[in-house]
C-alpha cells in the first residue's frame, strides 16, 4: 500500500468524499498508506483541477451554486472505470472464471465489475445488471439475453435508479451476483447512496452466491449504510496489495477471500 500510485491516491481521496462529503489529512493517510506531505500535495493538485476545496485538517467537496454538494462535478464513470485499469481488468477476468455458459447472473454498475464485459461476450448467458453500460455493451457486442430495471438512467455514474419501493428484480433468480462496493469491514458490506444501496439489497436477495470485485481501498471505507453483513457473502476477489489482517479477519466469517 505504500506504493500506491498518484492516480490511486486520488481515485481514493475522491472516493472518500463522495461517501461523506469532507475527509481529513488522517483518513486519507490511513487509507492510502502514504505520507502526509504526499497527501497534502495530492490536495493540492486536486484542488487546481476544480474537484474539492481545502479546509482546516482535511478537505471538503465544493458546493455549487444552489448549495448542493457536487457528487455529479466527481469523475464521471468513463473516466473511472480508467483508473486502475489493470488490476480492475485482472479481478473481472477472475471474477468471470466464475460463469458458465448458461448461466443467469447478475452484474452491478461499479466501474471494476464493467469489465467483465470482454470476458463474457462470447458467451450465452442471461445478464440482470442496473449498469446502463454493461447493458449496452452486451447488446452490441454479445449474445447474451439482458434484463433491466425499471427506472431512470444517471448520465454521471451509467446505473439506472429506481426510487420506487417495489422489487426491480422480484420476477428473476440468479446463480451468481457479481458486484462492486464502497467499502468492506470485517462485519459488513457499505455503501453511501441509498436507491443505489436499494437496487443492490434487491440484487443480493435474487442471488444464491454474492461475488464482490473490490482492490485494496476499499478495505479502508466505510459507507454510512450497511448494504448486508459479511456472511452474505461468498467470495471476495481483491488486488494482492490488500491488507493482509483485514483479509484475515473477513476469512473467519468464512468468506473466500482471493488476491490476484
Amino acid at each position: 500500500m505504500e506504493n500506491m500510485l498518484e492516480r490511486e491516491r486520488k481515485e481514493t481521496i475522491l472516493r472518500l468524499l463522495d461517501l461523506h462529503t469532507y475527509t481529513t489529512i488522517h483518513d486519507v493517510v490511513e487509507a492510502t498508506g502514504a505520507s502526509e506531505a504526499t497527501i497534502r500535495r495530492d490536495f493540492i493538485q486536486l484542488e487546481q483541477n476544480n474537484f474539492l476545496r481545502r479546509v482546516r485538517g482535511g478537505v471538503e467537496l465544493i458546493p455549487s451554486e444552489n448549495g448542493n454538494e457536487r457528487h455529479h462535478e466527481l469523475p464521471s464513470f468513463n473516466r473511472r472505470k480508467n483508473i486502475n485499469r489493470e488490476k480492475k481488468r485482472r479481478i473481472a477476468k477472475k471474477a468471470a472464471s466464475y460463469i458458465s455458459e448458461g448461466d443467469t447472473i447478475i452484474i452491478d454498475g461499479g466501474t471494476t465489475t464493467f469489465h467483465m464485459v470482454e470476458y463474457i461476450a462470447s458467451m450465452s448467458l442471461q445478464v440482470i445488471t442496473n449498469s446502463f453500460a454493461v447493458a449496452e455493451h452486451l447488446i452490441n457486442h454479445s449474445n447474451c439475453t439482458v434484463i433491466l430495471p425499471e427506472g431512470t438512467v444517471d448520465p454521471n455514474s451509467q446505473l439506472i435508479l429506481n426510487n420506487l419501493s417495489s422489487d426491480p428484480f422480484q420476477n428473476y433468480t440468479a446463480f451468481r451476483a457479481f458486484m462492486g462496493i464502497e467499502g468492506i469491514t470485517k462485519n459488513t458490506l457499505t455503501n453511501n447512496d441509498p436507491l443505489v444501496i436499494q437496487t443492490e439489497r434487491a440484487m443480493i436477495e435474487h442471488a444464491q452466491e454474492v461475488v464482490i470485485l473490490a482492490d485494496e481501498s476499499k478495505f479502508h471505507i466505510i459507507g454510512s449504510l450497511t448494504l448486508c453483513p459479511i456472511e452474505r457473502v461468498t467470495r471476495i476477489i481483491t488486488t494482492g496489495d490488500a491488507d493482509p489482517q483485514r483479509l484475515s479477519a473477513i476469512r473467519e466469517h468464512g468468506v473466500d477471500v482471493q488476491q490476484i
